[in-house]
């Protein structure tokens, strides 16, 4: 029987070899998208900004071009996000704490920075403290924070993250701000301290926090106009550095470094922390919108092509923020015009083979990822097709493309059948599918493909690995420098040594899965069990 199964799987892939066009992607084209995307000219692409329209206009005049049918709102090409966007003032922030008569203050910027409020415009929070571990309650996996704790008209102060205990895709789950601040709201919490992993564990360190905190923070919002995912009961919130978070646990039943030990070993700790805290934030609200860039190729089954395979990449970056080395636009080349780039290069190929397509498939260019994928998750909740009719998300995010690499990393490859399909279509370039590196980052739940995980539809995000092609360099280190030095900042530009080949490579392979996903007779499933399944089974809005 494996036998055979083997001999069909060449067969649909030498089928789908000859018959969908991926040898067509060009490799020059994609260099032409990133290099308008990235251009100073659109000043980083910043939500809501004129930059980031620039950017949806050339989006879809590209999608018209390829003869590709509108999807957005009202037979348009966009569907319009509404935003609220809340900019935390630092200057405007203070706290101390109060114990046994005493006052300590903590320093904004060396201590502690604010957290926008997307509710008041100015906060005074004033309050006991209680530390509860990392904020989780997971009692499928006999785990939680809260036992024993009362947390009404208390601070609740929280480590980042998830106990390294749980299993990988659990861990990502309780790890969310959202899950997070449900719980805390639920227990009568007032406000949240949030405090980060030691200094010397800190893969994003105090000073960069510092740096990118002039970005602006946003929420979707509702047909009410209220922001989603936030908590108004949870007033304020801070973020203490490694001193500031000395400062809070300084007389405390258990000292830092204990916490941080528990905390290694996924041991579940609560207890309240001496003395109040007093705070105030200020930030400064303003409605904005942003659009996400929708365009349909039809399928040509009379009952297959009222399904949809969806091809996404978010089109936002971080904008014009704070200058490095005299540069102030982060214009966000890898991060993600070359995402963008990929995907209008596959829907030109794509639509040379309309009537090969069983399936219709859409391309959609997100905004708001970089504001913790709103453009997605509001595509998902207010979909311009029938949200039971997406059978799978292809997202394409950030492919550190700086060499030539032998391997690719497929995210969600575990969860639903989509992971055969993934790991027919590398085969099919000559490239092997390696496992996630760095499982504890979860980067599977951190771009567009999850809003879709989270409502119950299979996604996949293929991204470069770290085994380079050329000897004598070492892919690890070409991914963990750009990591470094070049995420989230301006070196993100044109000027790197982008490997254009390889990501019309990877736009092949892209390519493939969407072509297969919409020519299998059957959807693509979840596999038994899988936990995010069972997580969106259990979501308010299914």
């Amino acid at each position: 029987m494996q036998g055979v199964a083997a001999l069909l799987l060449a067969a649909c892939a030498s089928y789908a070899v000859a018959s969908d066009g991926a040898s067509s992607i060009r490799a020059d084209a994609i260099h032409g998208h990133i290099a308008f995307l990235a251009d100073d000219a659109l000043e980083g692409r910043g939500t809501a900004t004129r930059g980031h329209e620039l950017a949806a206009a050339y989006v879809s005049s590209q999608f018209a071009s390829y003869g590709l049918q509108p999807a957005g709102d009202h037979g348009s090409w966009y569907q319009t996000v509404p935003l609220l966007e809340s900019s935390a003032v630092i200057s405007g922030a203070s706290a101390r704490l109060e114990r046994d008569g005493s006052l300590t203050e903590l320093t904004v910027k060396e201590d502690f920075l604010p957290r926008a409020s997307y509710w008041e415009s100015d906060v005074m929070l004033f309050g006991p403290m209680t530390f509860v571990g990392f904020g989780v309650h997971a009692p499928e996996l006999n785990y939680d924070d809260f036992a024993g704790v009362n947390l009404t008209g208390r601070i609740a102060v929280i480590l980042a993250g998830a106990p390294a205990a749980l299993p990988v895709d659990q861990r990502a789950y309780y790890a969310s701000v959202a899950v997070k601040g449900a719980e805390l709201t639920a227990r009568g919490a007032i406000g949240v301290i949030t405090i980060g992993p030691p200094a010397e564990d800190q893969t994003s360190t105090w000073e960069r926090r510092v740096l990118m905190s002039w970005l602006p923070a946003m929420r979707a919002t509702g047909e009410d106009g209220r922001p989603l995912q936030a908590f108004p009961q949870l007033r304020g919130g801070l973020l203490l550095s490694p001193s500031g978070a000395a400062k809070v646990f300084s007389g405390a039943a258990h000292t830092l470094d204990e916490v941080y030990a528990n905390a290694d070993q996924s041991k579940v700790q609560s207890f309240d922390l001496p003395g109040s805290i007093h705070f105030t934030t200020k930030s400064v609200l303003a409605r904005r919108s942003s659009m996400n860039v929708v365009a349909l190729l039809e399928g040509s089954d009379p009952k297959l092509k009222s399904e949809y395979v969806v091809l996404s990449a978010h089109l936002d970056h971080l904008g014009v923020g704070a200058a490095v080395e005299g540069d102030s636009i982060y214009n966000g080349a890898l991060d993600n015009a070359s995402g963008i780039a990929m995907m209008l290069e596959a829907a030109r190929v794509l639509r040379f083979r309309a009537d090969k397509l069983r399936r219709s498939v859409l391309f959609i260019a997100f905004t708001a990822e970089e504001k913790g994928l709103l453009g997605s998750e509001y595509f998902v909740r207010q979909p311009t097709v029938p949200r039971s009719a997406i059978v799978a998300d292809i997202n394409i995010d950030m492919p550190i493309a700086l060499t030539t690499f032998t391997n690719l990393v497929a995210f969600g490859a575990d969860h639903s059948t989509l992971g055969r399909v993934a790991l027919a279509a590398a085969t099919r370039e000559s490239l092997r599918l390696a496992p996630d590196p760095e499982p504890d980052q979860v980067r599977f739940v951190r771009s567009d493909q999850f809003a879709f995980v989270r409502n119950g539809i299979p996604a996949l995000q293929m991204d470069t690995g770290t085994h380079a092609a050329q000897k004598g360099i070492n892919g690890e280190e070409v991914v963990e420098k750009f990591r470094r030095s070049r995420y989230h900042m301006p070196g993100d530009d044109r000027d790197q040594p982008i490997d254009y080949a390889f990501l019309a490579r990877l736009a092949r392979v892209n390519l493939h899965i969407v072509y297969d996903v919409a020519n299998t007779r059957e959807r693509q499933q979840w596999n038994s069990g899988d936990f995010f399944a069972e997580k969106a089974k259990l979501a308010p809005d299914n």
